[in-house]
């Protein structure tokens, strides 16, 4: 068994594709395959189940991608623990994030790790939290990007960024914003009010606050639903009703004078962006090198 086989084993059971891992690899897909099935001759066991439209893992498969991913993660680690911090080395890092973070905190993270490790590749998917979670289960992806801690007896969770829920409102309307704030909840209930869809983290913190100050979904005229954050902010600029949203993802519409936002400055509206990934897994120094900058990269930012 060889070192190389279990790396292009870890891309083709995160892919599930023969030809993306071989693109990603830099080898033809003749190779990747050749490999694969070396390594499943070598253990006595079918890893992947092929056929002419998919590819899945198997129960074997399933078993042995965390042990290959501890092998890799330890002979990176012993080697830098030997040779020291590599800036200079190649990797990539698998990625799902949920709307709001995938839009307006990895961007900014990502280019900020870059710039102390160059050659690193990213692959980053975008899916409502609920998704998020779904897919993590199947070990595709090295980190999850998540407003919710669900799942905490196979996650880890490390928070990221400090955000809140506010109302966005359109810019032209008759009541102040301190109207508004003072009379938040009969403001709510008299709206047009805009919401995201079923599955989305927001939605869910939305409904949770909502609950708690006593108003169900049945007290509010809801007037459309969206999938993502953009098109209800667009929509809000547009008069078309009022939003429970992020704080980071309105930020850049009320900056530029297309709505403005209503701050409740109450622990009930605040919310926590988390990294998450798999306890099972081993993280290699380069995804703990991640982990550690995300952790830190707005605390830093909040002291500079």
């Amino acid at each position: 068994m060889e070192m190389k086989q279990l790396e292009i084993f870890l891309r083709v059971a995160r892919d599930l594709n023969f030809s993306k891992a071989a693109e990603k690899m830099y080898l033809s897909q003749s190779s990747v395959s050749t490999q694969v099935n070396a390594l499943e001759k070598y253990l006595g066991a079918q890893l992947l189940a092929r056929s002419t439209k998919e590819v899945s893992l198997t129960k074997a498969g399933e078993d042995f991608l965390v042990y290959a991913q501890k092998i890799i993660s330890l002979r990176e680690e012993a080697r830098r623990g030997l040779g020291g911090e590599d800036r200079e080395a190649r990797g990539a890092i698998d990625l799902i994030s949920s709307t709001v973070p995938a839009q307006h905190l990895l961007p900014e993270i990502i280019a900020s790790f870059l710039k102390q490790w160059p050659n690193i590749t990213f692959w980053v998917d975008q899916a409502d939290s609920r998704q998020v979670k779904m897919k993590m289960n199947g070990f595709r992806y090295d980190f999850g990007l998540v407003g919710t801690t669900a799942d905490e007896d196979r996650f880890i969770h490390h928070p990221v960024f400090d955000d809140e829920l506010v109302l966005a409102v359109p810019a032209a309307r008759p009541e102040s914003l301190e109207e508004i704030r003072g009379n938040f909840i009969e403001y709510l209930k008299r709206s047009q009010v805009i919401m995201r869809e079923e599955g989305s983290g927001t939605r869910a913190e939305t409904l949770a606050l909502l609950a708690k100050m006593g108003v169900g979904l049945r007290d509010l005229h809801i007037r459309a639903y969206f999938s993502d954050a953009h098109s209800i902010l667009l929509a809000v600029s547009r008069g078309l009703g009022v939003a429970l949203v992020s704080k980071v993802s309105a930020a850049l519409y009320a900056a530029a004078g297309l709505l403005e936002v209503v701050e409740m400055n109450s622990p009930l509206f605040r919310r926590r962006i988390y990294l998450a990934h798999n306890k099972e897994f081993h993280l290699s120094p380069l995804q703990k090198a991640f982990a550690d900058h995300a952790r830190g990269f707005y605390q830093a930012t909040d002291a500079g």
